[in-house]
């Protein structure tokens, strides 16, 4: 169909392409990749399965709650159950947090002034029994 098309126009087989028929005279080549690896070099390839396996975890400066969400995600668990419990009169609420991660439960010893804090309190026992944070005493 192109070459009808280029003899409409003027071409006839041998020439060159071009204002002043100086173009290439044969057609490009194409390479044709038969495998499904893609584009990527064999070295990117043996280099991303060493790490593959290993989730690593950046710790500064993250909230301890976006840091046990993000391990739940990349360990492919399923998400962390928080449970709340309030104790004390209603001038002095006390909050005792408990999670649920990977089957196990976590519960803080001491409890807290806000549920927030509560909360952050529980994620980081989480992370520290599971190696991911050092061990802060006043959490404990």
């Amino acid at each position: 169909m192109g070459h009808k098309l280029m003899q409409k126009m003027g071409w006839t087989p041998g020439e060159g392409l071009g204002k002043d028929r100086d173009g290439p005279l044969e057609p490009l080549t194409l390479d044709v990749k038969s495998d499904r690896k893609g584009l990527v070099s064999s070295d990117e390839i043996q280099s991303s399965k060493k790490s593959h396996g290993v989730v690593s975890m950046e710790v500064a400066g993250k909230h301890p709650v976006s840091m046990l969400m993000e391990l739940c995600s990349k360990k492919h668990w399923p998400p962390p159950q928080f449970t709340c419990i309030e104790s004390g009169p209603s001038n002095n609420r006390r909050f005792t947090w408990k999670a649920v991660v990977n089957g196990v439960e976590y519960e803080p010893i001491a409890s807290s002034a806000s549920k927030k804090t509560g909360k952050a309190q529980v994620c980081a026992v989480v992370l520290q029994s599971l190696g991911l944070m050092q061990n802060d005493q006043a959490l404990w």
